[in-house]
């Protein structure tokens, strides 16, 4: 069960897709002349805030337990991704 976000702010490219798909959890956050994504502080459906940290082309969200403990992302989703963004 996800009890806690976190958004990483310097790997948010403020594209949206998580405060649009789960408004009780994010929201976007005014930054100059970019947004970025933040938490909201409340928790939302469990499958929203999942659909929307998956849907986070930077895995800038981290979804995690009681304990702490990532839910999501994965070692292997993070590795992948850095796999993709090494010249």
């Amino acid at each position: 069960m996800i009890n806690k976000i976190e958004v990483v702010e310097v790997a948010c490219i403020g594209c949206g897709t998580c405060w649009v798909a789960c408004p009780d959890a994010f929201r976007e956050h005014d930054i100059g002349d970019d947004l970025k994504a933040l938490p909201t502080g409340r928790l939302g459906d469990q499958h929203l805030m999942r659909a929307a940290a998956e849907g986070c082309p930077t895995l800038a969200i981290s979804l995690l337990d009681a304990e702490g403990a990532v839910l999501f992302p994965t070692e292997e989703a993070r590795a992948a991704l850095q796999a993709t963004t090494n010249w």
